[in-house]
């Protein structure tokens, strides 16, 4: 028994008002989350601490999107899989193996009709509002603009209204 954990009975179990006789890798799970947790599997801990922390590195301090890292990470797996398929032959080794993704033509054209009424149905709304044939919706889009532009020529007095329109003033962008 410890001096300064004297409810510590030695087998894993850990007394006390707020614990129920069992010990902190049960009341986690278990498993391999909670080997994780307690830092019992020393390398897959420090990859998801390295994992994670690259994470916020990317979002957060240098403002990364995620559609740009999708679409490169994308490029990069391309570029790995023709490397792969081309120096297969010259190495002796197999090809990757890419599973064939067979679609219905039927589910394809549901697709693509959906796609191509939902498409028609937002360009006739917009050729409405475009040419005032809604006119509450033109007006509502008309001040919607007016408004941007009063909010950004007032929190950019010192800037010409060239520079208000083209985005060179840093205040926030109205949607």
């Amino acid at each position: 028994m410890h001096p300064h954990f004297p409810d510590d009975h030695g087998d894993g179990r850990v007394g006390g008002p707020f614990h129920s006789q069992k010990s902190i890798h049960k009341l986690l799970g278990g498993g391999k989350v909670a080997d994780v947790l307690l830092w019992k599997d020393r390398n897959l801990s420090a990859g998801v601490l390295l994992g994670a922390t690259l994470i916020w590195y990317l979002f957060e301090v240098v403002e990364y999107n995620i559609i740009p890292l999708l679409c490169q990470i994308a490029i990069l797996a391309m570029l790995v899989i023709f490397i792969w398929s081309n120096a297969a032959p010259l190495l002796n080794i197999a090809p990757p193996r890419i599973p064939e993704v067979i679609i219905s033509e039927h589910a394809f054209r549901q697709v693509a009709e959906t796609i191509h009424y939902k498409l028609a149905h937002t360009v006739a709304a917009l050729y409405d509002i475009a040419c005032g044939k809604d006119l509450k919706k033109f007006l509502l889009v008309q001040n919607k603009h007016l408004l941007c532009y009063l909010y950004k020529k007032k929190q950019c007095d010192n800037c010409s209204s060239a520079k208000i329109i083209e985005g060179y003033c840093k205040v926030p962008t109205c949607v």
